[in-house]
């Protein structure tokens, strides 16, 4: 049963646009973490407890994680008591999250065989673009116990206007064809779940968690360098980039305070 907390929030402006469409067929794109994986265990931001709150509330007890990275999403629910297995097509990122004590299988959703298996809730944390869609879909139904639910959430980092204006230079400079980390996200009003529109699937619900971070230049330049467009730059170009992005850091005190957010769809199960 959903919680009065899982109902619809919409946060305008600060949200990951929900396009993801064909962002799966970049695989040179999802496949670049790999590279990092120490790196992004250790900046990427830990998900808000509300979040897992909520998915707990849904009582399920055996989890799914598809694109478990390096375990955030699954440590957090394993340690509340959820039996957690994870699927992650890169070694290197899956390798973090064996040392997690988490069990993983290196492979894509797509290809995985779940050889009978089925779970009550499928969790897929900033990492449900790099599925193919209608592949996903299926295979989500395929493994989903009736009633069970699938939850896909991503994670952004807003930074204040004029901080924005001052990298919008540096980044033109240095990285034309990167997006400034930090920049406003496109509002989630109106978006309507994919997965809505699949016979197996009803929408149940949506909502964004607020919350926020004050990181120095040593750590921000840590987090946009997770970033898979910035992890695809020429070496060169990054340090360039990064040089700049620290200036503009320190001549504002040293620190950056971001409006983030969690922006959660579930979807249960027919």
């Amino acid at each position: 049963m959903l919680t009065a907390e899982l109902q619809p929030v919409h946060v305008a402006g600060e949200t990951h646009t929900m396009s993801f469409s064909t962002r799966h067929l970049d695989r040179a794109r999802a496949e670049s973490f790999g590279a990092t994986a120490e790196h992004y265990d250790r900046y990427r931001p830990e998900y808000p407890v509300d979040l897992i709150d909520d998915l707990v509330r849904l009582r399920a007890t055996d989890v799914l994680d598809v694109g478990c990275g390096t375990g955030k999403a699954s440590a957090a629910l394993s340690a509340r008591g959820l039996s957690v297995s994870g699927i992650e097509p890169d070694d290197r990122m899956a390798d973090v999250a064996r040392r997690r004590g988490l069990p993983v299988e290196t492979t894509t959703f797509e290809a995985w065989e779940p050889g009978g298996r089925q779970f009550d809730l499928i969790v897929s944390a900033d990492a449900w673009h790099w599925v193919n869609p209608a592949q996903g879909a299926r295979k989500a139904a395929q493994v989903l116990a009736p009633g069970g639910h699938i939850a896909r959430f991503w994670s952004f980092h807003v930074l204040d206007d004029p901080t924005l204006v001052e990298l919008d230079g540096v980044y033109r400079k240095h990285a034309p064809g990167v997006q400034v980390g930090g920049a406003r996200q496109k509002s989630t009003d109106g978006v309507r779940d994919p997965l809505a529109d699949s016979a197996e699937f009803v929408a149940a619900a949506q909502r964004n968690y607020r919350w926020s971070l004050a990181l120095n230049a040593d750590e921000w330049i840590g987090l946009i360098g997770t970033f898979s467009d910035h992890q695809r730059m020429a070496p060169t170009d990054r340090s360039a980039l990064f040089d700049g992005v620290r200036e503009v850091i320190e001549s504002r005190g040293g620190t950056v305070r971001t409006t983030s957010g969690t922006f959660l769809q579930l979807a249960r199960r027919v």
